[in-house]
């Protein structure tokens, strides 16, 4: 079942480019976004097609802690709501340091490191290098 999703993925990949490829020359900037996504989904559809695929016996279990798995889905939809109104890089940071100490990793070093470097890596890549608008909150108006 994974080769066939894996199949897919690289036939939406190439979709991708191939509609990438015919934006206007205006649209440079969305255009690299989507060539940079259809090469991601390409590496991540290759990998998961190449993978071993395990024995129809094993067993999976989908959702480990119950209770982690509702913290979670509660914070990510307090993150959806704020984030229009906060701004995407003030609630990321928020949302991940908050999640992080929900969840019981109690660092502040570590978590701090891990949300800075994370958040710069979105910045650099998205909004620095590919242009894409993040949401500016209140701070932007």
């Amino acid at each position: 079942m994974n080769r066939l999703f894996a199949a897919g993925g690289l036939g939406l990949a190439a979709a991708l480019f191939l509609g990438a490829n015919s934006f206007p020359d205006r649209a440079a900037d969305a255009a690299r976004y989507v060539f940079f996504l259809a090469g991601t989904l390409a590496v991540l559809s290759l990998v998961l097609f190449l993978q071993k695929t395990p024995s129809p016996d094993s067993h999976v279990q989908w959702v480990r802690s119950p209770r982690n798995f509702t913290i979670a889905v509660a914070a990510i939809i307090v993150y959806g709501v704020i984030v229009p109104w906060l701004g995407f890089f003030p609630a990321s940071g928020i949302f991940m340091i908050a999640l992080s100490w929900m969840l019981g990793f109690r660092r502040p070093f570590l978590v701090l490191l891990g949300t800075g470097l994370v958040l710069s890596f979105v910045y650099l890549v998205f909004v620095y290098s590919l242009g894409v608008p993040v949401p500016m909150g209140f701070w932007g108006e």
